[in-house]
């Protein structure tokens, strides 16, 4: 580089941002008592697993789980889908989806090989949408700390 105004060998302009990287490093505040207390409060969250009562196994991943329709409790989303495809009675061509807020959608894609383009011909109501689920609302109390 030539340093007598700041091109490279090829002409453009260089830039130094070694000055800025140094100004973002070490620019992280220490941890308040409360953020201390919150992520002890989530590893303490996420080290107490519960047992899916579909297939008995632990829940490593709440975020990704459904309620049970009975009880309430977390169940792995994988066996309520197994559980759905079991029985369903499904006409060729159908599949089940999950479309999002505890519902699974009956849908027909078309064209099978574009998954864009497809109808739905049945909703399947797994979570109450008036209910309040007591687990999931303590994860996103204990995620979302807006202040």
């Amino acid at each position: 580089m030539d340093h007598t105004n700041g091109r490279n060998h090829s002409g453009r302009k260089q830039w130094n941002n070694s000055k800025r990287s140094q100004d973002r490093r070490g620019r992280r505040e220490p941890a308040t008592k409360e953020d201390i207390e919150n992520q002890e409060a989530i590893r303490t969250f996420k080290m107490n697993t519960p047992d899916c009562p579909m297939c008995g196994k632990p829940i490593l991943e709440l975020s990704s789980a459904l309620s049970d329709k009975t009880t309430g409790a977390p169940v792995h989303f994988d066996c309520v889908l197994e559980q759905l495809q079991n029985t369903e009675k499904l006409s060729p061509g159908q599949s089940i989806v999950y479309i999002g807020q505890g519902r699974f959608g009956v849908v027909v894609f078309p064209q099978p090989h574009d998954m864009r383009n497809f109808t739905i011909q049945r909703i399947i109501e797994w979570e109450p949408r008036d209910k309040k689920i007591e687990w999931r609302s303590e994860i996103a109390g204990l995620y979302s700390q807006v202040k």
